[in-house]
């Protein structure tokens, strides 16, 4: 069963993730800055919501009723990395004509 541990593991890696790639990215292509510094803040606000969330209306909830809330809130965590992701794939596209779907 999913507690709050293991679904605030789960949120910090997702988000985590695409941090850690927007910001490699910009070490390697500071011209795409805006962009990409766009992304890397929009993940940061992100996890600190999700990380938020994980405790908002949980207290005094049944364990089913917790792990019910984390399976949600790692969902949503979930759909947006994936559509930062995306973003951040478009603007890695720009500088490497190999990315480019055909």
């Amino acid at each position: 069963m999913m507690n709050r541990d293991s679904a605030r593991r789960v949120v910090q890696e997702l988000l985590n993730d695409v941090i850690e790639q927007g910001f490699h990215h910009l070490l390697r292509h500071p011209q795409q800055g805006d962009g990409l510094n766009l992304i890397i803040k929009e993940a940061t606000d992100e996890l600190n919501q999700q990380l938020g969330k994980m405790d908002h209306g949980v207290s005094g909830s049944d364990a089913v009723s917790q792990a019910k809330h984390y399976r949600s809130v790692i969902e949503e965590t979930e759909n947006k990395s994936l559509h930062l992701l995306s973003r951040l794939q478009k603007i890695q596209q720009i500088d490497n004509p190999r990315l480019k779907r055909v």
